[in-house]
């Protein structure tokens, strides 16, 4: 996909604010849980439903939606999605029965579903060398920012609107949305477009399945994401029942992992094209088990350390998914789409069994033993896999490639 570099600059931003989109919308129904508890005269567990109902439709899209990028375009998904994705809003924020209003809410699930997907796939079409590597970290910088400013955007248009006001301010994003990818998403060549027909859909990911490297790293992505969810719902509980804190101070103790993976993410974007990414690939797995180890030792002891370590975590969580995003599309150059798709459902899966199996752990273990064998196992299981990992294609430090 030849572009001019501004232009190329300009569909980065597009994609990856619509990618922002797509978390924010994940994210920003968190705070008004009470609202369509109220506002449907529903119980807590059918409004759990319909949060836990979104990121199952989420990742199995993945799947789904990366095999049509890579068979039909991705202008097509793009546009498709977004348009699904207004239309689903519009529907939650009319109707009065649960019911509909869960299917809307799959409907949006699917359809924003597309949407981190593409943008990762065409910065893979639109850069090269460590122009990509730099495009990869800022998609992955607004994703992280997502999760931080949508709790607060939904508390404060909700308790203003409702929750009809959450879904009519998203409506009016995808609106917009649609209307800036339609005119600026480059167009799909003709000649890139495939058949969609069973056995060569089959070679095709089997291509990717029998990837080594690839393996490696769909396999630690699992890994890690497992942990770093596990973190995530254990974090409240240690502060509330532990260290006895109000849950409005608690939440303030995230800061440090949220700010540090943003931190993270900007020393990827400044290193990456003077470093190998397989050198980074190995100091940043080797920062990320040691810091679950150390936090093992340290969250009962004294939330100053413990706090250190989770910032020493949240560096090596911004750093590793677009380093982990940008050796998937190198290593995958004709089927990126259906990589990237496969990527991410791997990484949504870690993040649902997360909460699930360590909170069975924690039930017949201690926490510090816990954790601890978490560190050790993804650290162990980092080495005994590294040497699958051969030289990624682009990994000579990363030279600047024209566009």
């Amino acid at each position: 996909m030849a572009q001019t570099k501004s232009k190329a600059m300009l569909i980065l931003y597009i994609v990856c604010f619509s990618a922002f989109f797509a978390s924010l919308s994940q994210n920003i129904y968190s705070p008004i849980i009470p609202i369509i508890k109220e506002s449907f005269h529903v119980s807590v567990t059918l409004v759990n439903l319909s949060v836990s109902v979104f990121m199952i439709v989420t990742a199995i899209m993945q799947i789904i939606l990366g095999a049509i990028i890579d068979f039909k375009g991705a202008r097509y998904v793009l546009l498709a999605g977004i348009l699904a994705t207004a239309a689903a809003s519009i529907g939650c924020a009319v109707t009065t029965d649960f019911t509909l209003f869960l299917i809307f809410r799959i409907v949006q699930a699917a359809g924003s579903a597309a949407l981190p997907l593409i943008a990762a796939t065409t910065i893979g079409q639109l850069f090269t060398g460590s122009d990509r590597g730099n495009a990869m970290g800022t998609y992955q910088m607004l994703l992280s920012a997502a999760p931080a400013i949508a709790p607060v955007l939904g508390g404060l248009v909700g308790g203003a609107f409702g929750h009809k006001g959450i879904f009519w301010m998203l409506t009016v994003i995808s609106v917009l949305l649609l209307a800036t990818n339609s005119i600026f998403f480059p167009k799909d060549h003709s000649e890139s477009k495939r058949d969609a027909k069973s056995g060569s859909l089959l070679a095709h990911y089997q291509s990717i399945f029998t990837n080594r490297a690839g393996n490696v790293i769909l396999t630690l992505s699992f890994f890690l994401f497992f942990i770093y969810f596990a973190v995530i719902v254990y974090l409240p509980i240690l502060l509330t029942e532990h260290y006895h804190m109000d849950v409005r101070i608690a939440g303030l103790l995230y800061l440090p992992l949220a700010l540090s993976t943003i931190a993270g993410t900007f020393l990827f974007k400044n290193i990456q094209a003077k470093v190998p990414l397989s050198t980074l690939f190995v100091y940043s797995n080797a920062m990320a088990a040691g810091s679950i180890i150390f936090f093992a030792f340290t969250h009962s002891v004294s939330i100053i350390l413990m706090a250190l370590t989770l910032a020493l975590f949240g560096v090596s969580m911004g750093v590793i998914p677009p380093l982990y995003s940008t050796m998937i599309t190198n290593e995958f150059e004709e089927n990126r789409g259906s990589a990237i798709g496969i990527f991410n459902f791997i990484r949504y899966t870690g993040m649902a069994a997360g909460p699930m199996i360590s909170a069975y752990l924690l039930t017949w273990m201690p926490s510090a033993m816990s954790f601890g064998l978490l560190g050790i196992a993804f650290a162990i299981l980092s080495f005994c896999l590294l040497p699958y990992m051969h030289r990624p294609k682009h990994d000579i430090k990363q030279e600047k490639h024209p566009m």
